[in-house]
C-alpha cells in the first residue's frame, strides 16, 4: 500500500468507529477517580502557567479536554472528522474550549515552535512512519517544550496473547463493543508499531529524534481502574505495560 491508501484506510476506520469509540472502556475516562489520576500524571511534567497544548491524533478529545479542564489553551488535530465531531460535542457539553483541525500526525499543519506541550495517546501504532512523526512533533514544539506520549504493549505476539485476543475480540464483536475490527492484515502490515511500543524502543526513538530529559511513568494503576469498567470478556486480554513517557526539546 502507498501512503495515501494507508491514510485513507486509517481515516475510514476511525470515522466508522467514532459513534461507539467512547463506549469502550479505556478509551474515554470512565470514573472521576480515573480523571483525577490522569490529571496528576499529566501535570507532574508541566510548569504551572497556562500552556499552549497540541493533542495530536486527538480522536474524541480525551486528552485535550483534560488539559482544557486544567486551564490550558488546547488545539487538536486528527485525520478523522467523525472522531473530532464527537470531541466537539463533548467540549460543548462540558463548556470547554478546544480548537480542532483536520490533519496528519506525520505532517502537521502548524508552524515551527507553535506549542509548549505536545500530547498523544494510543497513536503511534496507527502511523506508517513513526520516525517521521517524532521529528515532526519536535518541530512544532517550542524550545524547552515537552512531548507527552501515552503508550503500551497491547499485543506481544506470544501464542497465549494471540489466542486471548482472538477470543476477546470475537466476543467484543458479538456484543457490539469492537471498534477496530476492520483493520485488516494488509493494513496492519504497513504499521511498524501495530500491537504497541515497548518502553525501551520508545526511549530510543525519542533519543534519535533529538529529544532529551526522557522519563517514563508507569500507568498500570490507571489500567486497573479501566479494567474495573470493562466487561468480563475484555479483562483477560489486557496490556502488560502501560506508560506515559515525557521528553523535552532542547536546541
Amino acid at each position: 500500500m502507498i501512503d495515501h491508501e494507508i491514510k485513507d484506510a486509517v481515516r475510514k476506520s476511525w470515522d466508522e468507529s467514532s459513534a461507539m469509540y467512547d463506549r469502550c472502556s479505556g478509551h474515554g475516562v470512565g470514573t472521576e477517580e480515573e480523571k483525577v489520576a490522569w490529571k496528576q500524571e499529566l501535570d507532574r511534567n508541566l510548569p504551572g502557567l497556562p500552556l499552549n497544548v497540541l493533542d495530536v491524533g486527538c480522536g474524541t478529545g480525551v486528552m485535550g479536554l483534560l488539559f482544557a479542564e486544567m486551564g490550558h489553551q488546547v488545539a487538536g488535530v486528527d485525520l478523522s472528522e467523525g472522531m473530532m465531531a464527537k470531541a466537539r460535542e463533548k467540549a460543548y457539553a462540558q463548556n470547554l474550549s478546544i480548537e480542532l483541525k483536520s490533519g496528519d500526525a506525520e505532517h502537521l499543519p502548524f508552524n515551527d515552535g507553535s506549542f509548549d506541550v505536545f500530547v498523544n495517546r494510543h497513536l503511534l501504532w496507527t502511523l506508517p512512519h513513526p520516525e517521521i512523526a517524532l521529528k515532526e512533533w519536535r518541530r512544532v514544539l517550542k524550545n524547552g517544550g515537552v512531548v507527552l506520549i501515552v503508550e503500551g504493549v497491547w499485543k506481544d505476539k506470544s501464542f497465549s496473547i494471540r489466542v486471548k485476543r482472538i477470543v476477546s475480540d470475537g466476543l467484543a464483536r458479538y456484543f457490539g463493543h469492537k471498534h477496530d475490527g476492520h483493520y485488516d492484515k494488509k493494513l496492519r502490515s504497513q504499521l511498524p508499531y501495530d500491537g504497541g511500543v515497548p518502553e525501551e524502543i520508545m526511549v530510543s526513538d525519542l533519543e534519535h529524534a533529538g529529544f532529551t530529559n526522557i522519563g517514563v511513568q508507569d500507568l498500570m494503576h490507571i489500567r486497573k481502574m479501566q479494567k474495573q469498567q470493562q466487561p468480563w470478556y475484555q479483562r483477560f486480554a489486557q496490556a502488560k505495560t502501560y506508560y506515559l513517557i515525557a521528553a523535552t526539546k532542547q536546541n
